[in-house]
């Protein structure tokens, strides 16, 4: 086996933020939205930027100069309320809708993009697990909605969870899925859960907690050291 093809056959675990990556690799130089290699070889680390947007432009820059033998969007998330989610918990993601396209009406109500021009919610999907490893098929899965702006109100997460039956909320979720279905390249979506998806309040988040729930799966998958 050549250099190229064992490069080729390891994964890419993509962040959204700075944040995210440093509390779980606090002695790796921030490498930005290149694929860079952990020092144990065991998989590429990139931090992709915040959002569908700038995530999927430089995951699309990423997989259309080098191949991976799949991409772990990883980093945390909100769980609606009610859905069996803790904080604390990682999950894996298995689909996601995207929670804000659409139209706000003159009563003030929300209309999602599918119902204005007819049909179904694009729905976005992760690869199947049959053949994932087992500490993947282990985490409890969940459905997800991608969101440009989080929700910040009880009743805005009422409207979102009856309009798209999702347990997880997310920015980037979504956007890890169009694109590696059109690089052909397997995407699994793993999230820690912070916070209830309800009034924003950050004193109430546990993001430490959530980020250390985290990195107790990743070194069980053998990414990072104890």
């Amino acid at each position: 086996m050549t250099l190229n093809q064992v490069q080729e056959s390891l994964p890419l675990i993509a962040f959204a933020s700075t944040v995210e990556f440093s509390r779980l690799f606090p002695s790796i130089e921030n490498p930005g939205s290149s694929a860079v290699l952990l020092p144990n070889a065991k998989a590429y680390v990139a931090i992709l930027g915040v959002g569908l947007l700038e995530f999927s432009t430089n995951l699309s820059a990423i997989l259309a100069k080098q191949k991976f033998s799949m991409v772990l969007q990883v980093g945390i998330g909100g769980a609606f309320k009610n859905r069996g989610i803790s904080i604390g918990d990682v999950v894996c993601i298995d689909s996601e809708y995207i929670g804000d396209l659409g139209v706000e009406d003159k009563d003030g109500s929300f209309l999602p993009w599918a119902r204005i021009g007819g049909g179904s919610p694009q729905l976005y999907s992760g690869a199947s697990l049959e053949n994932a490893p087992k500490w993947l098929q282990a985490l409890k899965r969940a459905s997800g909605i991608t969101v440009n702006c989080c929700t910040g109100t009880e009743e805005l997460a009422e409207i979102r969870q009856l309009l798209f039956d999702a347990d997880v909320e997310s920015m980037e979720g979504a956007a890890s899925f169009a694109v590696c279905k059109a690089f052909d390249v397997p995407c699994y979506e793993i999230r820690a859960i912070s916070n209830y998806v309800s009034t924003r309040k950050k004193s109430l988040w546990k993001i430490s907690e959530a980020l250390l729930a985290l990195k107790n799966v990743l070194q069980q998958a053998g990414f990072l050291c104890a």
